[in-house]
């Protein structure tokens, strides 16, 4: 049987410009694409984007853990990075775990907005801030 806590994904459904900037002042403009797999038990996410003129490709699977009451992903990137994690959806607030990154965002009508983070020196960082702007639901 389908947990109803998977609904929670339900408003990333759809195809997302992707733009924002990194500290450093690097510029981020992508695409973001979600997906349901057929059963809508898993979705599926595409990332495309460019870190000023560094390309970065990524599929992303998406699940929920019962015995955990999270989310869980597993993430696999065009420079051959695999990369796990944990995340937590609480009304229109977005929370992303992992080892050496994190996230906290929040969807606000058709958009996310939110920060990155990333763990330097044993010490978390903000590392860009980016927005989602959803150009189309599938």
């Amino acid at each position: 049987m389908r947990n109803k806590k998977l609904e929670l994904l339900q408003p990333f459904v759809g195809n997302w410009t992707t733009q924002g900037h990194t500290v450093d002042g690097k510029s981020i403009i992508g695409t973001d694409v979600y997906k349901w797999i057929d059963g809508a038990f898993f979705m599926i996410h595409y990332v495309d984007v460019c870190f000023a003129d560094m390309k970065s490709s990524s599929i992303e699977i998406i699940h929920y853990d019962d015995l955990e009451d999270v989310f869980r992903t597993q993430a696999f990137g065009s420079d051959g990075s695999i990369s796990i994690s944990t995340i937590k959806i609480f009304d229109d607030i977005i929370l992303i775990f992992a080892d050496s990154e994190r996230f906290q965002g929040k969807f606000k009508l058709n958009k996310i907005e939110g920060t990155w983070e990333q763990r330097i020196n044993g010490e978390w960082q903000q590392w860009m801030d980016i927005q989602l702007t959803k150009t189309s639901c599938r």
